[in-house]
């Protein structure tokens, strides 16, 4: 069964969310569907794992990667 998740791009940067599909890759599939305003994720394949339990974490990962992402950032500026 597969987990869909919808990213809005004002609270995620794409990048957190591609870096965490690069970090998943080897614990599922994962298919990112880019639109204007959201990039939905579509897990599936969990390999080993509960997939709603792989997309649980994914999206800690996400979260983690956004603001690691956003302080570099600000850093940079200041």
């Amino acid at each position: 069964m597969a987990e869909r998740i919808t990213f809005d791009k004002s609270l995620y940067r794409t990048e957190a969310i591609e870096a965490a599909a690069a970090a998943y890759a080897e614990y599922a599939h994962v298919e990112l569907t880019p639109a204007a305003d959201a990039v939905v994720v579509t897990i599936s394949a969990a390999v080993g794992h509960d997939p709603q339990t792989v997309a649980h974490a994914f999206c800690n990962h996400v979260l983690h990667e956004t603001i690691v992402q956003r302080r570099q950032v600000s850093e940079e500026v200041a």
